[in-house]
């Protein structure tokens, strides 16, 4: 496998090579993850349509075995770029992100209208043929740090769309349709419930924390009895175990919210939680009964 100095020398020889690329800037420069070999870069070109050919860099990064083009798939997210995400044969994964320099600038200052987690927010310019660009080092990721404290009206509204989208969840579910139900589980209420977790972390802390990547440093940040509860929110597909997934979502929500609620001065909406607890055991009764009814 090649080493860090490798890639970065082999970016730097076809950056210099190539006339339109007028400067390169290397992004998510945290530290190395484990079993993960990525290198990003957005190259600054005079000709962006010149990185529409899929063909542009094949060859000269060693064996390319798969090419995605991102911008492609999703053209909202890269206006005026094009994203070659690029795996290669020796384990290596180079991203290169070819784009002018507006749209650099537009990223770099986070000016565009899109929400994405995947653009890491750390930046090091490591050519620059004409001074083309401003200072843009930041060596810091500061994207993952969350530091937000809701405000009474965006916890309310937060609570109603929790029990909305978990009665339409246990809808999918007690109609047995798994990709619909895993996917509201996963997706819908996940989003949610991870939205209190995140208020409920910082409020304990105090400070900025680091959430990771997707809330990927919830097991490190949760006392370890919520977290052994937050596992419980993850079944597989067995019916039984979806069920038991909910109630440990119910759960969860309620230990965070009811503190989030205290430490806010809010009024956690009991009432709320009763009322649709108490409907959707109505609709597991009323299938139970109509199941009762097809046996006899």
């Amino acid at each position: 496998m090649r080493t860090e100095q490798e890639i970065l020398a082999s970016i730097l020889s076809v950056a210099t090579n190539d006339e339109n690329i007028r400067a390169v800037v290397r992004t998510d420069l945290l530290p190395v993850r484990e079993y993960l070999y990525t290198y990003n870069f957005c190259f600054v070109v005079n000709n962006v349509e010149k990185y529409d050919d899929n063909r542009v860099f094949a060859s000269c990064f060693s064996e390319r075995i798969l090419l995605y083009r991102a911008d492609q798939n999703y053209p909202e997210m890269f206006p005026n770029a094009k994203a070659h995400l690029m795996v290669f044969r020796d384990g290596i994964t180079i991203v290169i992100h070819a784009m002018d320099k507006a749209a650099f600038l537009d990223r770099y200052n986070g000016n565009q209208e899109h929400e994405n987690v995947w653009f890491s927010d750390t930046y090091q310019k490591i050519l620059d043929k004409d001074n083309l660009l401003p200072d843009v080092e930041r060596l810091e990721e500061s994207q993952t740090l969350f530091a937000q404290v809701p405000s009474e009206t965006e916890f309310n509204h937060t609570t109603d769309e929790f029990w909305w989208v978990l009665k339409t969840f246990v809808e999918y579910l007690l109609r047995e349709e798994l990709p619909s139900t895993m996917f509201y589980l996963n997706v819908a209420v996940r989003d949610l419930l991870n939205r209190m977790l995140r208020w409920y972390i910082f409020l304990q802390s105090g400070c900025p924390v680091d959430m990771g990547i997707l809330d990927s440093h919830l097991g490190n940040l949760l006392e370890k009895d919520l977290y052994l509860l937050y596992r419980k929110t993850y079944p597989d597909a067995d019916i039984t175990h979806i069920w038991d997934a909910c109630d440990a979502i119910v759960r969860l929500w309620r230990q965070t919210g009811q503190r989030v609620a205290e430490q806010c001065g809010f009024l956690y909406p009991h009432e709320t939680e009763t009322n649709m607890l108490a409907f959707i055991q109505n609709l597991k009764a009323r299938k139970q009964k109509d199941q009762e009814s097809l046996n006899d």
